[in-house]
């Protein structure tokens, strides 16, 4: 009786997880805030479903001591619920206690979301939509939550939902100060929300049931086999353990360099350390979030910030392809003894070729027009040095070592160049990644050599790579033409070009600002957070994700007809 019974509250904890979490968001609403007496009786009836399904749980066990430790974790919805009888419902210790519990019960049941989730048989572009809107509005909750803000401050709705989505789709688009607006707890949300988004949260999922020594299913492997490019499940197993160790080692490194550079500017080692592992995750996931109110303009000459920073970002940046290739080259000559030249994949000859060049033409196109204006202060080796930190940070990062809202008009829109073309595929950064113009340049040379084949260093580029790259191009287009005039029209007071900067930015996941983002009405705002959240996972994943049914292979041909171009 007791097994059939917790078998059926199986199928209801889930959507009333969902339900409750979503209630946490809202219940400060202006639609809601005028029912707080409602408002109560259903966190009540939620709280108190949720006692009788660990209640249901614990008698259908094994009720031992062994079994109270292995759940102890679900025995905290009991706290809030005494609570409410005993403290008033509005005060700030039961409002932390209901949180806390409802997100403790969400993640003590997320196997139970999961099955209520698989249910709709998403594909996996849908799944990805899914799990990034879960977890930045798992990142809003948070935010809005009294703990993250210092005293005296408040988090909007609104607000908290641009913050977790800025962080989760690594962007760094701010309509609060990081370092005075947010505590501790805070900050460490919004680490946690770039970790996960970095990784990317099928990524991250995998590692840690391969960390637990859970097994990972043969839908999730497919999933994650359709997301990495990957041919066999073992290959995905491999790669995605690379990617973990590789990310850890990197941000560790970082923060260690960090640390010995920046232990004689603040008092302490935690200050220190904490100011150095925020700052390397932030600059390896390309997310461009600081501690500092003034972003990284305190070390313009401060060359081992530059060059850790710098570095992080390309490392980010170019994929973690490129980075296998490096390793496996001085595994080959280092460890195995291989004389011969280790062979690069087309895909990584790209990423650096492009990544070097598009690196120097910002560095040089800066120095060359700000030399005389903004950095005319500089001694011409620190000029040059906030020329290169700016031309990298540029393309996806989002740090600054210079006032952006200062740069002349030529210099803002060759950052808007550079943001819209982005970092390389498989990397942490946004845009239509170096990739794509280059395999676009490889079909306009093709043409005009009269090659039928669009050839890149001596291969032929398949038909199907040459669709999507154009793809990209105009769908990217498109969605920042369209998301720029509707700017336009909620933002008429502003100027075009720092419009134009932001939607861009926001769309390459960059997070740079000309200073406009906290001062933009709410229909702006919720633009950009649009723009972020497409712009991380990507036009074609979305456009993938809204089709209603699977696109079946054509198995005819239409008579061909020459039409007019040019």
């Amino acid at each position: 009786m007791l097994k059939r019974l917790t078998q059926r509250l199986n199928y209801i904890v889930g959507p009333v997880a969902i339900f409750a979490f979503v209630l946490l968001l809202l219940e400060h609403s202006e639609w809601l805030r005028p029912h707080p007496v409602l408002i109560r009786q259903i966190n009540l009836s939620i709280l108190g479903l949720f006692a009788v399904d660990v209640l249901l749980n614990w008698l259908a066990g094994s009720k031992d001591r062994a079994y109270l430790r292995r759940h102890w974790f679900d025995l905290i919805v009991f706290v809030p619920l005494i609570q409410f009888f005993y403290a008033p419902p509005d005060s700030a210790l039961s409002v932390i206690l209901r949180q806390t519990a409802i997100m403790a019960m969400l993640l003590s049941r997320t196997r139970r979301v999961k099955n209520f989730v698989t249910m709709f048989s998403l594909q996996p572009a849908q799944l990805m939509l899914m799990s990034f809107a879960g977890v930045i509005v798992f990142g809003t909750v948070l935010l809005m939550m009294p703990a993250s803000t210092v005293a005296g401050e408040k988090t909007t709705l609104l607000n908290a939902f641009f913050t977790a989505t800025s962080a989760t789709c690594v962007t760094g688009l701010i309509v609060y100060d990081t370092a005075t607006h947010f505590t501790f707890f805070g900050q460490l949300v919004i680490l946690m929300l770039i970790q996960v988004g970095g990784l990317g949260i099928m990524t991250f999922s995998v590692s840690l049931a391969l960390l637990m020594r859970r097994g990972v299913s043969m839908k999730d492997q497919s999933i994650m086999q359709d997301v990495l490019d990957q041919d066999t499940l073992q290959s995905v197993k491999r790669l995605v353990g690379f990617i973990v160790c590789m990310t850890f080692l990197l941000e560790a490194i970082g923060a260690v360099i960090l640390f010995r550079a920046w232990k004689p500017v603040f008092h302490g080692s935690l200050e220190t350390a904490w100011h150095a592992v925020f700052h390397s995750i932030s600059a390896f996931c390309n997310a461009g979030f600081s501690t500092f109110s003034n972003s990284l303009m305190g070390f313009s000459t401060d060359v081992p910030t530059n060059l850790v920073i710098g570095g992080l970002i390309v490392l980010g940046g170019i994929g973690f392809v490129v980075i296998g290739d490096f390793y496996q080259a001085l595994r080959d000559r280092l460890v195995r003894r291989i004389k011969r030249r280790y062979k690069f994949r087309i895909q990584s000859r790209l990423a650096l070729g492009w990544t070097g060049g598009l690196i120097l033409l910002g560095t040089g196109l800066v120095y060359w027009v700000e030399r005389s204006r903004l950095l005319s202060d500089m001694a011409w080796n620190h000029a040059l040095l906030a020329s290169v930190f700016q031309s990298v940070t540029t393309r996806t990062a989002g740090f600054n070592t210079c006032e952006i809202g200062m740069l002349q008009p030529v210099t803002l829109f060759l950052f808007i160049i550079l943001m819209f073309i982005g970092a390389c595929p498989g990397g942490t950064g946004g845009g239509i990644k170096t990739t794509t113009p280059a395999v676009l340049w490889a079909v306009i040379r093709s043409g005009f050599n009269r090659r039928a084949q669009t050839e890149l260093y001596r291969r032929s580029i398949p038909i199907e790579v040459v669709q999507k790259a154009i793809m990209v191009l105009c769908a990217s287009l498109l969605l920042v033409c369209g998301a720029l005039g509707l700017m336009l029209v909620f933002e008429p007071e502003k100027d075009f070009i720092d419009l134009f900067f932001e939607t861009v930015s926001a769309f390459g996941t960059v997070g740079l600002s000309t200073g406009i983002t906290n001062a933009l009405s709410t229909g702006g705002r919720v633009i950009i957070t649009l723009l972020m959240f497409v712009g991380r996972l990507g036009p074609l994943t979305i456009g993938f994700a809204f089709m209603l049914r699977k696109s079946q292979t054509a198995k005819y041909r239409y008579s061909e007809e020459r039409i007019m171009i040019g």
